[in-house]
């Protein structure tokens, strides 16, 4: 397990996820990811599955498992809302004031 996430725009899901519901929450998540053979660098479909289990006792209470219970739907939808908020955000912007926005490499891909 490598704690690095070299991919940009995964990176930024991660960030985010833990901004709202704190790095040791989505650690635990990644952990879990890995237990269950998922990809612990992914977010969808792999670690926002576990932050979503992080609500259950059997997940929670896991070996792996090292802060316990979280909300998990609150980090795994302002991930969703943030990301499509600022996409949102960049199709109401005339083009000029884009040019420096655009040149994020996360917003040149899809994120989902």
């Amino acid at each position: 397990f490598h704690p690095i996430i070299n991919d940009t725009d995964e990176r930024l899901k991660f960030v985010l996820a833990s901004y709202n519901v704190g790095i040791g929450h989505v650690m635990d998540a990644r952990k879990l990811a890995m237990k269950y053979g998922k990809n612990p660098s992914l977010w969808k479909d792999n670690v926002d599955q576990f932050i979503l289990k992080k609500s259950i006792p059997q997940f929670y209470k896991d070996p792996v498992v090292k802060w316990g219970y979280c909300r998990g739907q609150e980090p795994y939808n302002y991930v969703i809302n943030i990301l499509d908020r600022y996409q949102h955000y960049l199709n109401v912007l005339p083009d000029e004031n884009n040019i420096a926005l655009v040149s994020l490499p996360v917003l040149q891909s899809s994120w989902r």
